[in-house]
């Protein structure tokens, strides 16, 4: 007997929904590959409408989410360019159209009425296109959440929701759909939370994210602003006067370094200097700063320093004021900006960032990285802090030490650094950007609520439950610093644990799926050989503190980036009792992912044995049985295979699931 050498699964719903990688990959669930084909064939309303369904905050997400369904696009290993899909952007275009923010948008946006597109066979299904419905939702989806509130007999409940983050606002939003009363209470002047406190405005157009969360106000939340919990109110009294109460209260003190001279005038964190930025307080930072840190914040601390300081009041009005009317006065939008620029020049001229790691190991995003270098920041990689040097209580350097190694053999972040290698950077600032910590101040010695040794709140992941049975929480305070996509989903099972608790029985999804035939399902002419176009941003001469950097793709260019599409969600189905083993299709596939082999070659878990057996039957004189093994990996849906077979053994059929939220 041949030893079985292909190890394979018999494929099920599991297996089917984690093809869709982008979806997969999404906290949310946000059926990415759906809006993006909405895009590519033209459909923006629906596109948006896909888009929003599971994300309250998308507006925000378009702009400045991590995009984990970019890292799991499979489109990255495809293609002479090997870049995913830009699906984030392409979201960008979507809301900038239809979401909250349409009526508000920006003089000379990119974003217009979308051009005609090329005409296409009507005999072709492209992607996106003939499935029975055009996307997955899933459990939290506003129209799951709608139907919820529908079912006669349920209790409406009063909840507090503490700080108004991505975090707060998602279960604001879900528990206000779901017809409870909810009141924000956050510690500042304005919603956002760390979207807005912590990421600096050149990354984000606040008043788009002002729209967005305008539209989740607007759906009866009230707000509290400037109300500080454990000072100006207590939990304890929160709790009881409402049913529940949501901790939203993020991770907003930056951490500190145990080295000599920490505590030096001029050594700050960066999570202090982009809240103060942020809030119009003004910094003096000096000449010469260097920044402690390789992640997205240290990125985000390094710019934001060159911004700092550099604009008067009156300099900094006059931009903004010009920029509103860029269409009609765009030539005093050149000399506000022409103003900034000459300001930029005189402020912070030696700007460093030290990072323990190489290059290949840094984790900013790589776009950060490269915008960063762009503005003329300098990265070295492969630094460690060592000590603070100082003179008369004021910082004057950081004597850094070259690094031998990051991890160790089994993985763990465990820095080994290169003896004599010591040397002293002059600075006038050093900006920390090593972590962050929670102030639970807001407890205000709440025993029942367990604390975990890492100084976060303990919670059940399922439900966002604390130890208090009254008590909920998620986001950054609960997990740590993670992406704001990751709080958006924290915030949508927290309201859909406050919805258990206030009704007294759990709620589950039920997921039923769906298959469609697509007899002319095609990829899109030269689709291959599109490349992923680099999204617009303004000339670094024209990056000011207030402009947003980065300005968005045209339809026009949306349009090509989502024709990039794969359409994952499009399977080959092989049909046994119709091949005859021509070798036809194994020929014709241009990825090698297919193979004709016998049975005693395949090797797999119980189903898989089940399978061999009922076909194999274990007969004594029967013939050697074939069997047809594909790598989905490899896969494009590019229909070839389809097309070649000469008995129609092989269809592609687009796959679809639902998450209906039922009472147990």
């Amino acid at each position: 007997m041949t030893d079985k050498r292909y190890q394979v699964v018999v494929p099920d719903t599991d297996y089917y929904r984690s093809m869709v990688k982008c979806q997969a990959a999404c906290p949310v669930n946000t059926d990415a590959r759906a809006y993006v084909t909405a895009v590519a064939r033209g459909d923006l309303e629906e596109g948006y409408r896909i888009a929003r369904d599971p994300n309250p905050l998308s507006t925000i997400c378009g702009r400045i989410c991590g995009a984990p369904c970019e890292t799991a696009c499979r489109r990255g290993a495809v293609g002479p360019d090997f870049e995913p899909v830009a699906i984030r952007p392409l979201k960008w275009v979507l809301t900038e159209q239809y979401g909250p923010e349409a009526s508000h948008r920006l003089p000379g946006s990119l974003v217009s009425s979308p051009p005609p597109l090329p005409a296409i066979t009507p005999s072709q299904t492209l992607p996106g296109q003939g499935a029975e419905t055009p996307y997955s939702p899933v459990r939290w989806s506003r129209q799951n959440l709608l139907a919820l509130a529908a079912t006669p007999g349920r209790r409406r409940g009063k909840v507090a929701v503490i700080g108004a983050g991505p975090v707060g606002l998602t279960v604001a939003h879900d528990l206000a759909v779901l017809g409870h009363q909810v009141t924000i209470y956050e510690a500042g002047p304005k919603t956002g939370g760390m979207a807005r406190y912590g990421v600096p405005v050149y990354r984000i157009n606040q008043q788009a994210m002002d729209s967005e969360i305008q539209a989740i106000l607007d759906l009866g939340v009230k707000i509290c602003f400037n109300t500080r919990v454990g000072q100006d109110i207590s939990l304890a009294e929160l709790r009881r006067t409402h049913d529940a109460v949501f901790l939203g209260i993020g991770l907003m003190q930056g951490r500190k370094l145990n080295l000599e001279g920490a505590n030096l005038d001029g050594v700050i964190t960066a999570i202090d200097l982009l809240l103060n930025y942020n809030l119009g307080y003004k910094v003096k930072l000096g000449q010469r700063v260097i920044v402690v840190g390789g992640g997205n914040v240290a990125m985000d601390a390094a710019r934001t320093a060159l911004r700092l300081g550099q604009i008067t009041a009156e300099q900094r009005a006059a931009l903004s004021e010009t920029t509103a009317r860029a269409e009609e006065e765009a030539e005093a939008v050149h000399t506000a900006l022409d103003v900034a620029r000459t300001a930029l020049r005189v402020g912070v001229v030696d700007m460093k960032v030290i990072a323990l790691e190489s290059w290949d190991e840094i984790p900013a995003a790589k776009v950060e990285i490269e915008e960063a270098l762009e503005e003329g920041i300098r990265i070295f990689p492969r630094f460690g802090p060592n000590r603070i040097v100082g003179q008369s209580g004021k910082v004057t350097g950081l004597e850094v030490i070259e690094v031998a190694s990051v991890f160790d053999q089994e993985g763990r972040f465990n820095p080994k650094f290169k003896a004599g290698t010591e040397q002293v950077w002059e600075c006038d600032t050093l900006i920390l950007a090593i972590g962050q910590a929670a102030d639970l101040k807001a407890l205000g010695g709440a025993d029942d609520v367990r604390i975990s040794p890492r100084g976060l709140i303990e919670i059940d992941p399922a439900t966002g439950q604390t130890s208090a049975p009254d008590v909920f929480a998620g986001g950054d305070v609960a997990y740590g610093p993670r992406l704001l996509i990751n709080a958006v989903r924290d915030g949508h099972l927290a309201a859909l644990g406050i919805e258990q608790h206030l009704q007294g029985r759990p709620v589950a999804p039920k997921v039923t799926t769906s298959w469609t035939e697509l007899p002319a399902h095609t990829p899109y002419p030269g689709w291959l050989e599109l490349p992923r176009v680099k999204v617009p941003t303004l000339p670094v001469d024209r990056r000011t503190g207030v402009t947003v950097v980065e300005l968005g793709y045209s339809t026009e260019e949306a349009y090509g980036q989502g024709q990039r599409c794969l359409e994952c969600s499009v399977n080959t189905i092989f049909d046994g009792s119709k091949c005859i083993l021509c070798n036809g299709c194994v020929d014709v596939c241009p990825w090698n992912c297919l193979k004709i082999v016998s049975l005693d070659q395949l090797s797999g878990d119980e189903t898989v044995a089940q399978v061999i057996e009922a076909h194999a039957g274990g007969e004594s004189g029967k013939p050697p049985m074939a069997a047809m093994i594909k790598d989905d990996t490899a896969c494009t849906r590019c229909a070839l295979c389809a097309k070649r077979c000469p008995t129609g053994a092989i269809t592609m059929e687009a796959f679809r699931f639902k998450e209906a939220l039922e009472y147990q």
